[in-house]
This record gives structure tokens, sequence and C-alpha cells, in this order.
């Protein structure tokens, strides 16, 4: 949950002052709506309804969960979509888009498309038949934007896609999948390159769909998943430093890309969130 807890810190930090209503004094939404792609740090139930391996509909997941149950979120309880989506006033949760039981108000104020051990690259996705972000993508362009504009009408559909907000949490499975498969025939370098392109793509695609504000998270210290740690051999269960150094230099590369990026795309707003860093400040003792 610190990865949440970090994330979501940062976010509001990101989306700081919403609008107030001067008479009434009640907050507003700053978003109509929000739109979420990514991993497990943000799917909150698609994997549920698609055939995966990669589940979490089962205990101890959900522990601290409304209800006490398992949901499909990778998490003991909510997860930063949810908190972000109730912190905007915008509802309690971030309901997964492929629940077919999701209301008209659902649709209209933003679902979820993130599948958890997917990434920018579709070969992650391949060994455990998740949602790469191209799917996510294709699922937001082919199914979710006709329903909500038969729910809306299109101009009004227009509207809240253009003034909603894309949050996308995505790369780590990527590169954790990198140092364990054929994929390091690829100089690290290079692959953090293919991986940005991808990203680049991604955003560009959801651009011409109508998305004007985006934000873009950096990779978290993934040498530090215990996963990474154990087929690095060391006994001693510490970090694997170079992998945490690649982390850094791939997230330098991405807060350089952001501004041409968002130059090219007229009238778009991309920011970038820093998750790297604010692991540093709550763990000292990482690089």
């Amino acid at each position: 949950m610190a990865h949440l807890a970090i994330l979501l810190l940062l976010a509001l930090l990101l989306l700081a002052s919403p609008a107030i209503s001067s008479t009434k004094r009640t907050q507003q939404p700053k978003f109509p709506a929000i739109f979420y792609f990514g991993d497990s740090i943000f799917d909150t139930g698609n994997n549920n309804h698609i055939p995966t391996l990669g589940l979490a509909n089962h205990p101890p997941y959900g522990r601290d969960f409304p209800g006490s149950r398992p949901t499909g979120r990778f998490s003991n309880g909510r997860l930063v979509p949810d908190l972000l989506n109730e912190r905007l006033q915008l509802k309690e949760f971030a309901p997964p888009f492929l629940d077919r039981s999701l209301s008209d108000k659902d649709i209209t104020t933003g679902v979820n498309f993130a599948s958890a051990g997917s990434g920018f690259d579709d070969r992650t996705s391949r060994l455990a038949n998740t949602m790469p972000l191209s799917a996510q993508v294709d699922l937001f362009r082919e199914e979710y934007l006709p329903r909500l504009r038969s729910i809306a009408g299109d101009k009004e559909a227009a509207r809240i896609i253009a003034s909603s907000l894309m949050f996308i949490n995505s790369g780590t499975n990527d590169f954790t999948h990198y140092y364990r498969t054929s994929r390091r025939r690829l100089g690290i370098g290079e692959y953090q390159d293919t991986v940005l392109q991808l990203a680049r793509a991604h955003v560009k695609e959801l651009y011409n769909l109508g998305g004007r504000q985006f934000i873009l998270a950096g990779l978290p210290p993934f040498g530090c998943i215990p996963l990474q740690i154990t087929l690095s051999g060391d006994l001693e269960r510490g970090c694997v430093d170079e992998q945490n150094s690649e982390a850094q230099v791939y997230n330098s590369k991405l807060q350089k890309l952001i501004p041409t990026l968002q130059g090219s795309l007229r009238g778009s707003k991309i920011v970038y969130l820093n998750a790297y860093e604010a692991f540093t400040q709550f763990s000292p003792s990482l690089p």
C-alpha cells in the first residue's frame, strides 16, 4: 500500500486547487471524469473479466475493503483510483470498465481500463494473458466512447473527454520482464527508448480521441520488488541497484520527452508524476 499512498499524495498535489463555489462553499469536481490506464497499481477488477492467471479475487485481498471482500484489486483495500475519485468528489470508487453492471453515471464520470500484469509493451501481457496498454486504449475507443455518446450525445461526450483527466501508470512490468526474458538481447537503453515511444504513441492516440489532460507516472525503484531481489540471488536481500539506476535513467528520459510531446499536441497538458522520488523520501536508504 505504500506505493498507492505515495501515488495518491503526488496526484493530489498535482491536482491541487479544485474549484470552490464562493456562495455555497461546496467543492466542485475539478474534472467531470477520470480515466485510468495501467497495471495492478490501478486495476480495480478488470482482470476478473478476462481469462488470466493475474487475479486478486480471493483472500487475503480485500480484507480491509468495504464489506471485507476481494474485488480484484491487488490490495487489502482501495486503490489510488478509488481514493482519488473520492477526494475529487466524483464517486466513491473507480469502477472497472469490463464490469457490465456499470450505470450511465459510471460511464459519464469515468472508468478504469487498467489490467494487472500489463505494460506498454504488448509482449509483457502475453504470458499471463492480461490487457496491454494497446488493448486498454482499444477498449476506450471501440467500446467506451460509443457508449458515452449514446448516453450523453456527441457534443457533450466530446466536452467530457476534453475536460477529463487521463491517468497512466505503466512500465514497471515491462522492465521487470526485461530482466528475466530474452528481451535482454536488446540493450537496456534501447529498450527504454522503445517503451518511451510506445508511451508516446498511446498518449497521442488518446489525444486524437479527444483527451487533453494527462498524468504520466514514472517508474518506481523496481529493483526493490521482492521477486527482482530473489532473482538477483543476493543472500542479503538487498535492492538491485543496477535496476533502480536504470529506472532513474528511464524517468529522466520520460521527463525530457513530456515537454516535446506536449508541444506537439496543441492544447494538451501533460504532467509527470515522480513516484521514484517519493519512494526515496519515504525510504531514505534507496539510492
